[in-house]
């Protein structure tokens, strides 16, 4: 039971390690090749980048790792991002004119990338037309540098334009029809109180959709899986959810506040099977970083209430459900967390439970729930209990697929 629209993220191909060597060549940086060097310095971004205090890197100090190993794993989170929103039709290419992307603290451009890639993945032709904003020159040079390597492949052509400057000194330029904010929160305020950082992070969100994304347009969040920095992300889409304007399409099914901030341990992030391209695998291993799997997490706002769990195709009476964790299969029983419409007293309600399933209650109706996997979108008929969260014998587990009978 594939995610909805997973199909639609992979990782870079090796024709990719070939340009991003090029790149570094030309600025005597160590290529994916030179194995030990370039570990050494992806283990010391990885430092900077999981230290609260800083959360950044500058160019000047770990480009070398940035382009040789962070670009590549950056690329398939946005791709992965924004997969629903292509999946549903909400994210497209249009015959009669290019697509309008404002990606803000940009660095290499990875996000747009990733976005591109999975227009195509989907079948799209067209181009996409992109402002890169990021405060840091270096790394909007480098960012060119590769676009200028990747020019004229693809079937979605992409053309840019950098501008140097921080978010909050935007020149307005109209709208976009996505607006791309990658680890951009994580970066912003650090070391203001928890509180502080809350309120003018949901207020920055909340003006760049009204002034930047256009009608019909997303914008998209993503930030690290750290549980720290995605509870904040969790924080900020509650107060966001409190505004009429504001329309939350994913990765949630519900605007109510999020359930896993009842409790200091939990946070909802995804880790998909998308791991690190071939030719990365051995850096990985010498940094000490994780080879398998793809984590973040992530958030995509609207201004058209819209919302992924509307637009979902279930059978009658069924209840919309995401699975928020791994699958626990344990002696006589397989469970997992879900997030979405429960049964309560009678009425539906939002909220987050540990769902069951009996091995002994195992059949056909409800095999599905052998396969689930975090990132999941399923229909369950009839829905399950928020008091007794459990899937009977005679319990319906299908995928919930978008309007075209895509999964």
């Amino acid at each position: 039971m594939p995610a909805l629209g997973l199909a639609l993220v992979q990782p870079l191909e090796p024709d990719w390690q070939a340009t991003l060597d090029r790149v570094a060549k030309r600025r005597a940086w160590p290529t994916s090749r030179d194995v030990v060097r370039l570990a050494a310095a992806v283990a010391h971004l990885s430092g900077a980048y999981n230290d609260p205090a800083r959360a950044r890197a500058a160019m000047r100090d770990a480009g070398a790792a940035r382009l040789g190993f962070a670009f590549a794993r950056d690329v398939p989170k946005a791709g992965a991002a924004v997969r629903e929103l292509v999946a549903m039709r909400q994210l497209k290419i249009d015959a009669t004119r290019p697509l309008r992307i404002l990606d803000l603290g940009a660095g290499l451009g990875a996000a747009s990338w990733g976005v591109v890639r999975a227009l195509e993945a989907a079948g799209m032709r067209g181009a996409v037309e992109a402002e890169w904003v990021d405060a840091d020159p270096e790394a909007l040079e480098l960012a060119m540098e590769v676009v200028r390597e990747r020019e004229g492949r693809g079937t979605v052509r992409l053309s840019v334009r950098t501008t140097q400057a921080s978010v909050d000194r935007l020149e307005p330029r109209g709208h976009f029809d996505l607006v791309l904010a990658s680890h951009l929160l994580s970066e912003l305020d650090v070391g203001l109180p928890q509180d502080t950082r809350l309120q003018r992070h949901a207020a920055l969100l909340a003006s760049l959709l009204r002034q930047r994304v256009g009608e019909a347009g997303s914008l998209v969040l993503i930030e690290p899986a750290l549980r720290d920095r995605t509870r904040h992300l969790h924080r900020v889409r509650d107060a966001l959810a409190t505004l009429a304007d504001v329309a939350i399409f994913a990765p949630c099914l519900h605007r109510r506040r999020c359930p896993a901030l009842d409790r200091e341990t939990d946070w909802c992030h995804e880790d998909l099977p998308i791991d690190v391209p071939s030719w990365l695998a051995p850096v990985a291993r010498a940094a000490g970083l994780r080879r398998q799997g793809l984590t973040f997490s992530y958030l995509v706002l609207r201004r058209d209430n819209r919302s992924i769990g509307d637009g979902l195709v279930v059978p009658a009476g069924s209840a919309r459900l995401r699975v928020v964790s791994d699958a626990m299969p344990t002696k006589g029983k397989r469970e997992a967390f879900v997030c979405g419409e429960l049964d309560h007293a009678g009425a539906r309600v939002a909220g987050r439970v540990r769902l069951m399933r009996l091995d002994r209650d195992a059949n056909e109706r409800n095999a599905s729930w052998d396969e689930v996997r975090r990132g999941d979108l399923l229909a369950i008929r009839p829905a399950p209990d928020f008091e007794c969260p459990r899937i009977g014998p005679t319990f319906e587990v299908t995928a919930a697929v978008a309007p075209d009978g895509e999964e």
